[in-house]
C-alpha cells in the first residue's frame, strides 16, 4: 500500500526531475522520487554521516554494514568511540590520498587540484 505525503525540493532539483520526465526517463515526479529512494535503499546504507570539508562544503557519507563493522573493529582496537574511530579512518585515508595527489602534482605541475581537508567539530 502506498502512503500519500508531500515533499519540498530545491528548484534546481525539481527542474532536473522535470527535464528527465520530458526525456521520458521518468513518467512522473512520483516515479522519479520512488526510483531515487529505492536506489538508496538497495545500496545497503546502514548509517549516514555528514562530513564538513570546508566552511560551506558539506556532503553525506553513506556507510554500509561492512564499513560499520570496520569502524567497530577500529573502535575496539584503539579503545575509542565509534565517531573517533571513523575520524581516524577518514583522516588516514585522506592522508594517503593527499600523498598520492601531491606526487602527481609534482609530475604534472597542476596545483589547482589540492587535496581536500576534513574539518571535525
Amino acid at each position: 500500500m502506498k502512503e500519500r505525503f508531500s515533499i519540498t525540493l530545491d528548484s534546481d532539483l525539481l527542474d532536473w526531475i522535470e527535464s528527465l520526465i520530458k526525456e521520458k526517463v521518468f513518467s512522473s515526479r512520483v516515479h522519479a522520487v520512488e526510483f531515487c529512494v529505492a536506489q538508496l535503499k538497495n545500496i545497503g546504507i546502514e548509517n549516514v554521516m555528514l562530513m564538513r570539508w570546508g566552511k560551506n562544503e558539506i556532503e553525506p557519507v553513506f556507510l554500509s554494514k561492512n564499513e560499520i563493522q570496520t569502524i567497530d573493529k577500529v573502535s575496539k582496537k584503539l579503545n575509542v568511540n565509534k565517531n573517533e574511530a571513523l575520524k581516524i579512518l577518514i583522516y588516514r585515508g585522506l592522508e594517503e590520498i593527499s600523498k598520492g595527489s601531491q606526487g602527481s602534482e609534482k609530475e604534472t605541475g597542476n596545483k589547482e587540484d589540492k587535496p581536500r581537508k576534513v574539518i571535525f567539530d
